[in-house]
Parts: C-alpha cells; structure tokens; sequence
C-alpha cells in the first residue's frame, strides 16, 4: 500500500475551519438543561427543547456563532433525549 496516510483536507493547503470558542460552554449548558428539564418536567422539558432550539436557529439566523448554536442544539437534545431512554428502558415510563 504506497497510501499517503493524509486525512481529508490535508496537504491541499486548506487550513482546517476553527471552532468557535462557545461551542464546548453551550454543549454543556444545553446537556444540564436538556437533563433537567426531561428529569424534573418529562413530557412538559419538550417545551424547553423547542425554546432552545428555537432560539438557536434565531442566533443562526441573524448571524451570531453557528458552532455555538449548534451546540447547544446537540446538547439540550442529547441530555433530553438521555433522560427519556433511561426511564424508558427502566420501565417509568
């Protein structure tokens, strides 16, 4: 195999995007209010989902950071969504 080892994107010159530096905080503020509005409201932490969603997509929309929007999106949806399998596959639910 006379493979050069590179990875997508390198030795083209293209310097990879940066991260925006919001995106790791809002990751993790969207996992806690994601756990606890699933935890604490179950069906109602829905509400809470959407709102966040939504107001990520207006950040987006208006031109604010997209990383950070996005993830608070993955976070709010990943702690909920954890929340609900857990008390699905324990039978709470």
């Amino acid at each position: 195999m006379s493979g050069s080892g590179r990875g997508a994107g390198q030795g083209s010159g293209q310097e990879p995007a940066p991260v925006s530096p919001l995106m790791i905080p809002l990751l993790v503020l969207g996992l806690v209010i994601g756990f606890l509005s699933g935890y604490y409201l179950l069906w109602w932490g829905l509400l809470v989902v959407v709102a966040v969603i939504s107001a990520s997509v207006a950040l987006v929309v208006s031109g604010h950071s997209r990383d950070g929007a996005t993830g608070a999106i993955a976070g709010v949806l990943l702690g909920y969504a954890g929340v609900i399998l857990v008390a699905l596959f324990r039978g709470v639910l």
